[in-house]
């Protein structure tokens, strides 16, 4: 299932990525402009973490040029809700791969 949520600053809704419900894994595709350089890793809105734990989501893959970080996402839920006018958004900067 595709999830989508709304960026502000882009007044409109964007892909986040794909939840498989079987794998129980969320799986986003990413490219270098995706990348947080002052956080030193990736974003996730935070209303696609909540719907993801809802979901009872287990992994969190980013599919990046060179290829994947895989975290839990627990990981991303203890991290701290950081705006810089997207919305909402958590970072993990050292995904467990």
């Amino acid at each position: 299932m595709k999830l989508y949520t709304f960026d502000k600053k882009k007044n409109k809704n964007v892909l986040c990525g794909e939840y498989n419900d079987t794998e129980q894994t969320f799986i986003k595709k990413v490219t270098n402009k995706h990348y947080m350089i002052i956080e030193k890793g990736y974003g996730i809105q935070d209303s696609v973490l909540q719907e993801l734990n809802r979901l009872t989501c287990k992994h969190v893959i980013i599919v990046t040029k060179t290829g994947k970080l895989i975290s839990a996402l627990q990981d991303w839920l203890v991290k701290p809700i950081k705006d810089y006018g997207h919305g909402a958004q958590r970072f993990l900067g050292k995904p467990l791969t």
